[in-house]
């Protein structure tokens, strides 16, 4: 049997033992935690947002600025190449087609209005003239009367004194009739030729608007087609034939593809993040394997709503990419990352690796005794990786699990 000092003795043996089976067997567990080495590398700190290819440079076509409604009847395929002079564009003519008839009916009416006119004025113009001649024949016989007075009567002295000075004042008033017809025959003219001029531009006017209203190819390469805001409603989609749009909407696109581009939007809050000739990466969705480079090269200045979200607002921004590659096709949906912060050479450790507590940063740094908790300064981070400023150097091996020893 045990005494009881025996016992308490027993008692405390037993609890040294179970005390230093669990400090051993925490302390194992602790040295054989998994660990990583601190690293030097090029650190990257990347925004990512979804685009659309672009070509850099492109020959708009807009619709007309013409008058009433404009329907289109006619789209070259999307994405099919064109030459120059290939029909791309037409809107329905009827309407168009019967202003120009009306325009050109008119103009005839007028300038047959214009003969008939000058043909009377002329006639008119004649008889006048007619007048002055009978006026100075009356006159000469007047004075050839007057002569022969010498031998009359002194009553028919006088009566052909009056009957010259009669004369004299019909010449007088047929002279004055033509110089004023002169002067209403050349203002005539003139409303006519204003008249004329009139309906010759009404008719130059339908003829361009008509001829407008079929839009031929410029210049080879293919046909992309524009989004545009539907009539009748806030919806925006891709132009289709049967659309009736207004004029100077930018319908389609020939894009020169030398030149590709990435339109993207950035919303408000991510917008300081992002500045000009920052260096990005592009993915396109449809082939995920290669990787293009480009170039931050605008942001627009003011916002936009976002089209599917108006209480969104984005900012517009363009990436020209450096290479030239046939499956960089206008309207391809692409990724874009874009580099925000960088920095060469710098220390880096996964941020699971790297432990808070209240006001303290600190990580498990292995040494030949174990591991112990050690205070680091830190930098930026990408959500994958962070920068060590201090507290660790190139090659020591951290713990990447919370070893609990704080």
């Amino acid at each position: 049997m045990i005494s009881g000092r025996n016992r308490w003795v027993l008692a405390g043996v037993v609890g040294l033992a179970a005390i230093s089976l669990w400090y051993g067997r925490s302390a194992t567990t602790a040295n054989d935690a998994p660990t990583i080495l601190v690293r030097r590398g090029d650190f990257q700190v990347m925004h990512l947002e979804a685009g659309e290819i672009r070509a850099a440079r492109s020959e708009k076509v807009s619709a007309p600025r013409v008058r009433g409604d404009l329907k289109i009847v006619h789209l070259w395929p999307e994405g099919a190449r064109v030459e120059v002079g290939d029909l791309i564009l037409r809107f329905d003519r009827a309407q168009h087609e019967q202003w120009l008839k009306d325009a050109a009916s008119e103009l005839e009416k007028s300038k047959a209005d214009r003969e008939r006119r000058l043909a009377n004025m002329d006639r008119h113009f004649s008889d006048l003239g007619m007048d002055v001649e009978r006026s100075i024949a009356s006159l000469e016989l007047a004075r050839i009367s007057q002569q022969k007075a010498e031998y009359a009567s002194p009553i028919e002295q006088e009566e052909m004194k009056i009957s010259l000075e009669r004369a004299e004042r019909a010449l007088s008033q047929a002279k004055t009739y033509v110089e004023a017809q002169e002067i209403i025959d050349r203002v005539e003219k003139q409303n006519i030729a204003v008249r004329i001029g009139h309906r010759q531009k009404n008719y130059d006017n339908a003829l361009r608007d008509y001829d407008r209203l079929t839009v031929f190819a410029g210049r080879p390469g293919i046909v992309v087609y524009e989004k545009i805001r539907k009539r009748g409603g806030n919806r925006r989609g891709k132009v289709m034939e049967g659309d009736v749009v207004w004029g100077g909407t930018s319908l389609l696109s020939l894009p020169e593809l030398e030149a590709m581009q990435v339109f993207s939007q950035v919303g408000e809050m991510d917008v300081h993040l992002v500045q000009l000739d920052q260096q990005a990466e592009i993915r396109l969705e449809a082939f995920p394997g290669p990787v293009f480079h480009g170039v931050v090269s605008d942001i627009a200045p003011m916002a936009n709503e976002l089209e599917e979200a108006s209480s969104v607002s984005v900012f517009e921004m363009l990436i020209d990419i450096d290479e030239q590659d046939e499956r960089l096709a206008p309207g391809m949906s692409a990724s874009v990352q874009i580099v925000v912060d960088a920095a060469d050479g710098a220390l880096l450790l996964p941020l699971s690796s790297v432990f808070h507590q209240e006001d303290r940063t600190y990580v498990y740094r292995r040494s030949s005794s174990g591991f112990k908790a050690v205070d680091i300064e830190v930098g930026a981070d990408n959500g994958l990786e962070i920068v060590v400023i201090d507290g660790v150097e190139e090659g020591d091996a951290v713990s990447v699990s919370d070893l609990g020893l704080i």
